[in-house]
């Protein structure tokens, strides 16, 4: 069986390794190296505990090609650091006309991987619509799914004020994808573990690793909605119909920035 390695000459024989393994796939016997459990180890879901929590960095997942990526606990901000970049988030809405970089993005996508995932099962993949003229090929298929529901007078287009959001689009001022200069859309596949919670976790990541990267970025609910009802959007995306988009992003360099924060009122908690 193969599942570990283990630098024996580095693992300090301390089990944590073992401890912290939520599969319980690891059995280390005291000042023993550790070893796969014999029975357990087909349960591992990748989630890298084993490897992040040794300081010796002593264990690699055989089934990844790298090994840990190290951590400098001197570059670990603060909470008042933290604080500022939630804070400072804001939804954008006006951006610069050229796309951001692609190997920026790139980046920030990788870092998605890190988000929560049931059962540390990952399902979620990105279409990146990275030109301003694919992102308005996007905007005209959802454009064209709202008129569908503007003239069936559907509840839908009611609830998400269709006929207005038409007739701007109609008359040149983009409120679908806000003329922004790329589109990150989310897709998973429509059964899973938790798809949709993992779809929306992912571009929350996103979303906060934009705002970190002096990137404004927005959640496209239109495209979100239209592709929910209209396979054409889908297809306009790349995408068959066995698969679901769980989200999707504005993205660019912002018009403007904003100075402060804005108010808010204090969380609503019943304490147990």
């Amino acid at each position: 069986m193969t599942l570990f390695t283990v630098d024996a000459e580095a693992c300090a024989r301390d089990g944590l390794c073992a401890a912290v393994c939520p599969a319980g796939c690891i059995v280390c016997a005291p000042d023993e190296l550790p070893v796969p459990h014999e029975k357990k180890h087909a349960y591992c879901i990748e989630c890298g505990h084993c490897v992040a929590v040794c300081p010796h960095g002593a264990l690699r997942l055989d089934r990844f090609a790298s090994g840990p990526v190290s951590l400098d606990r001197a570059n670990r901000p603060s909470l008042d650091q933290v604080e500022w970049l939630l804070r400072a988030r804001r939804s954008m809405r006006a951006f610069r006309p050229e796309p951001p970089e692609r190997e920026l993005v790139a980046r920030l996508l990788d870092l998605t991987q890190y988000a929560p995932s049931g059962h540390n099962a990952r399902p979620v993949e990105w279409v990146m619509v990275s030109t301003p003229e694919a992102v308005r090929t996007v905007a005209v298929a959802v454009a064209q799914w709202m008129r569908g529901e503007v003239e069936r007078q559907t509840p839908l287009a009611a609830a998400l004020h269709l006929p207005g959001v038409v007739g701007a689009f109609d008359a040149g001022v983009d409120i679908i994808c806000r003329d922004a200069p790329m589109l990150a859309v989310a897709h998973t596949p429509a059964q899973g573990i938790t798809p949709a919670e993992d779809g929306v976790i992912a571009v929350t990541y996103l979303e906060l690793a934009a705002a970190g990267a002096g990137l404004g970025a927005c959640w496209c609910g239109y495209l979100c909605a239209a592709a929910r009802h209209d396979p054409r959007v889908l297809r306009v995306l790349g995408l068959d119909e066995d698969r679901a988009v769980r989200g999707a992003l504005m993205l660019g360099r912002p018009a403007r920035r904003y100075a402060a924060a804005p108010p808010r009122t204090q969380a609503r908690v019943d304490w147990l």
